[in-house]
């Protein structure tokens, strides 16, 4: 799994073509099992590049993409956001969205 560790990281990653950003926090439990999750409900997983990001390290990220509670899932294209899942998780959104955006 990437971790995003600096804020250029995060600028040229969001830039690719179809990229997951996993908003985490150390210290939520739930954000440590939110990938096996993730790798357990959607399918098509393999089909997108995914990346973490640890909101406590990083406060520009979590400023300028308004992540107010983690674990929150980001899909962008081409830096622009399509999708954003937060707290609970809407599996089948996600698996939505890739098979439309791969297929």
């Amino acid at each position: 799994m990437n971790v995003l560790t600096t804020y250029k990281e995060i600028e040229i990653t969001l830039q690719k073509d179809f990229v997951m950003v996993i908003a985490k926090s150390h210290t939520c439990t739930a954000c440590q099992s939110i990938l096996n999750m993730l790798e357990h409900n959607v399918k098509n997983l393999d089909q997108i590049e995914i990346y973490n990001v640890f909101i406590d390290d990083m406060d520009q990220f979590r400023g300028d993409h308004l992540i107010f509670s983690v674990p929150t899932v980001l899909i962008f294209s081409e830096g622009k956001e399509l999708l954003r899942e937060s707290r609970y998780i809407n599996y089948s959104k996600i698996e939505r969205l890739i098979d439309l955006y791969r297929n």
